[in-house]
Formats: structure tokens, sequence, C-alpha cells
């Protein structure tokens, strides 16, 4: 079932679980959607969403968080962490909400929890991200490796969306690019699954993170698939290997959710 809510002063499209297969007492995801930072919308990750609810017996909310280069960063943080605080202002505990996106979405979930960290919120009970872009800078080696494999992405656009998004920003804030957040930012993160295709020329942000937390003292869990390509997750209605991808996504959620 789905229904039309606001969620941190923005639309919220909300999935809920079958009828009865609810969890007792109220769990959420809050998943982030993709698209660059300047496109996209929670329309697309309905399938998705609706997969993690019925699995994990949650109710997934995907805020229409706004978009350059109308709200270029830090917009998007902002309609985020708003959307985390209103949970958590409703009455939601922290260890029954988990954060998750994909793409873009995938890196703003983490941007969204180092400034929850700043601002002295509570850690969600975890974070996921699906072929998450976690370096704005452009600088990782998958792009020239992966340029012929990867069919959805390449340098040029992402440095377009990077641009239009930060609109002058320096794009190693780890607001901005998750990958640079300090070591004492990356071990209070809550335990974080990281999902990325070998073919895709984000997977080094995907692996870099993940080393990167772990060497901080944090949870960090990466998984690189093979056969895939940049969020393909998305096609779980479609795909074996995005069936797959989502039964381990919601194997992690249901482990740390309380």
């Amino acid at each position: 079932m789905t229904v039309n809510q606001s969620l941190g002063g923005r639309p919220v499209l909300r999935v809920r679980p079958p009828a009865g297969g609810e969890r007792t007492g109220r769990t959420v995801v809050l998943q982030l959607h993709g698209g660059g930072y300047r496109a996209g919308s929670p329309e697309p990750s309905r399938p998705l969403a609706a997969r993690l609810s019925r699995l994990t017996g949650a109710e997934v909310m995907l805020p229409a968080y706004r978009l350059a280069p109308a709200h270029p960063f830090p917009a998007a943080v902002a309609d985020g962490l708003g959307a985390y605080a209103d949970l958590l202002r409703g009455g939601v505990p922290a260890d029954r909400i988990a954060v998750l996106g994909e793409s873009a979405g995938g890196g703003l979930a983490l941007a969204v929890l180092l400034e929850a960290h700043k601002a002295g919120l509570p850690m969600p009970a975890a974070a996921v991200g699906l072929s998450p872009w976690l370096d704005l800078t452009l600088e990782s080696a998958a792009f020239a490796r992966c340029a012929a494999t990867d069919p959805v992405l390449d340098r040029p656009s992402l440095r377009h969306s990077a641009s239009l998004y930060l609109a002058g920003a320096d794009p190693r804030t780890p607001a901005a690019s998750p990958l640079f957040a300090d070591a004492t930012a990356l071990a209070a993160l809550p335990p974080v699954l990281l999902q990325a295709s070998r073919a895709e020329v984000l997977a080094d942000d995907a692996e870099r993170f993940g080393a990167r937390m772990t060497a901080a003292g944090g949870d960090c869990r990466v998984e690189m698939w093979d056969g895939t390509t940049h969020c393909w997750q998305l096609a779980v209605d479609r795909l074996p290997e995005a069936v797959a991808a989502v039964g381990s996504v919601a194997e992690f959620l249901t482990e740390h959710l309380a």
C-alpha cells in the first residue's frame, strides 16, 4: 500500500508492508532516490521500496528532496536531515530507523548521517548505499577502468551533475562527498552496507569508503557484484540479480533493526 504524506517539510511517498506483514512497533526505512542531485523522484524507486517493505515488515518513506540547479548543495542534505529528525520527533526510536539510498541518494544517505552526528542526533540502526556516489571529485581510477563497461554513467555526465549541485562548493566537503569524512565521524556511523557493480564507474567509491570506515573502527560491509550495472537493484521486479541483491539488503536491515 502506498500513501502520500510529508516529512521534513517535503512530500514523501510512503510504502507500507502488506496487511499482516508489519513489524511489531513502528519501524521505518528512510529511502533517498538517485538522479545525480538534479533529477529523479521517489516514483522510480517504488518497486524497490515495496520489496524491501514486504521483506522487512518496515514502512519505507521516500521524500522528494529539493534538486539542483534551483536548489544546490546543501539543500538535499538539509531535506534528508529534516526527514530523519521528523521521524525522531514523531516518536520513531533511532534503533527502529534505517537510512538507504541509491546512486546519489546513497551518498546523500551517508551525508545526512554525518550531519546528524554533528547535530548531536542519535544514529539510526543501519545505513545502506546502492551503487553510492560518495566522491564528487570524480578522481577515482574506476572512471578509466570501467569506461567501457558502464552503460549508465560516465565522468562528463557526473561532472555536469556535480557542478550544478555544488554550485562552487568544495567537492571534498564531507556533506557533499562522504568519502572525505574524518575517522572520528566515520567511526560514529551505524553499521553500513554498500553494494556496487565491479563494472560501474562508481565501483571505487564503495570500496574506498568501506576501507576508510573499517580503518576508522566502523562496521562497513561492501558487496561487489559481477554481471550487473549501476543501480541494478531498482529492477527488482525484472532481474534475478536484483532480487538476490535486495534480499541481501533486507537481511542486513532485519539483522540490525530492533
